[in-house]
Formats: structure tokens, C-alpha cells, sequence
């Protein structure tokens, strides 16, 4: 069952490379999708040259919003809170959206 959640995350600390390695395994064995986005910025992390790219030029003082789409948002959500643990400030939900409401929509705001 497909889920769609979206977060802003505020980090305090920059993201090690091992960690965006991690989640990028992450994100290619698993059915989810995981994106960030801040400003003109924007990376799938099934991709691993724009998920460094992303991380490199990313401003730490500004929120990131962090898009997750697939069958296991909770589980790819809760591997991303203990992989950023020591860099992540504060993280809240923005949306979330069930395969009724997806389907159910014409657009929908993440």
C-alpha cells in the first residue's frame, strides 16, 4: 500500500557522506522513494550523484523539505531519523496521504 508523507527538516549539523551513502542503499533496496528539496535545489536519493550534489550545496541554516513516497514511508522515515540523529535539529510533518486520498485527488500538495 503506496503512502505519501512530506517533512521539514531542520538540521544543526551538515550530513556526513557515510550517512548519505546509507541512505542512498536505502533508497535503492527498498519500494520507497525518498527526495529532498530546498530553494532550487532538489535530489531522488536513488541517485546518488545528486544526492551528494544536494547535501554539498545545501544551506544547513534552512529547512529541507523531505519527500517520501512507497510502501514502507514509516520504515524509510524512522531509518532516516536514526541515520541523521546527530544532525537533525527538528523534523516535523508537513502531510501525509493515504492510497485513498492519493488516488482521490487530482493534485495534491506536499
Amino acid at each position: 500500500m503506496s503512502h505519501l508523507s512530506s517533512y521539514h527538516v531542520h538540521l544543526k549539523n551538515p550530513i556526513k557522506t557515510n550517512q548519505i551513502m546509507n541512505i542512498y542503499k536505502h533508497s535503492t533496496k527498498d519500494k520507497t522513494n525518498i527526495y529532498f528539496h530546498q530553494h532550487n535545489l532538489i535530489a531522488d536519493a536513488g541517485h546518488l550523484p545528486k544526492l551528494l550534489s544536494f547535501f554539498l550545496l545545501m544551506d544547513v541554516d534552512e529547512p529541507v523539505l523531505m519527500i517520501i513516497d512507497g510502501e514502507n514511508a514509516a520504515g524509510t522515515y524512522e531509518v532516516i531519523l536514526n541515520e541523521f540523529n546527530e544532525a537533525i535539529d527538528n523534523i516535523s510533518c508537513r502531510t501525509q496521504y493515504d492510497p485513498a486520498q492519493i488516488y482521490q485527488c487530482a493534485s495534491i500538495t506536499v
